[in-house]
């Protein structure tokens, strides 16, 4: 079998669309929600989420995270579908240079073409509206049924070097 280019296959679905869906857990159970994301070249992934917000409470008492990255549209002119999963550690943003990064991120891939570095100072402190959480991926999976049919690979997350558009 060929050997699969992660970082092309991988880029290809994160660039196919902008959302991402989280599950956090609690003592009721789990909970999953729709956020907006941004990636870095080793796949750690970024959101902003207010402070309040269920699954923000969760990742406080417990940081582990699922995510499911998909276009929910098949590919044109087929029944063909591609994404990503992933688990891993979530962790809130609260000093300068890691809320830096976070809007780095999460406004580099935004298509208005914000300048990040306007937006950092309304992410920090008590009384910030949104908070920026970054994840940590401990193992991520890649279902493509035009190369994989129904399997999902698991990706070489260690040599993984993502190509950034901005």
């Amino acid at each position: 079998m060929n050997e699969i280019d992660w970082n092309a296959k991988v880029k290809e679905a994160l660039d196919r669309t902008e959302f991402m869906a989280i599950s956090t857990i609690d003592a009721d159970g789990s909970w999953t929600c729709a956020v907006q994301f941004g990636h870095s070249e080793k796949l750690d992934l970024y959101f902003r989420s207010m402070p309040h917000s269920k699954h923000m409470r969760h990742l406080l008492a417990d940081n582990r995270i699922s995510v499911a990255i998909f276009k929910t549209e098949r590919f044109p002119g087929s029944r063909e579908v591609m994404g990503l999963q992933l688990k891993g550690k979530a962790a809130r943003l609260t000093d300068r240079a890691n809320v830096q990064e976070a809007a780095r991120h999460m406004y580099g891939r935004d298509p208005r073409k914000i300048d990040y570095r306007t937006k950092i100072d309304e992410h920090l402190g008590p009384d910030a509206v949104w908070s920026f959480v970054k994840i940590s991926p401990e193992e991520a999976w890649c279902f493509d049924s035009r190369a994989f049919g129904e399997e999902r690979r698991e990706i070489d997350l260690k040599n993984l070097s993502l190509k950034l558009d901005y």
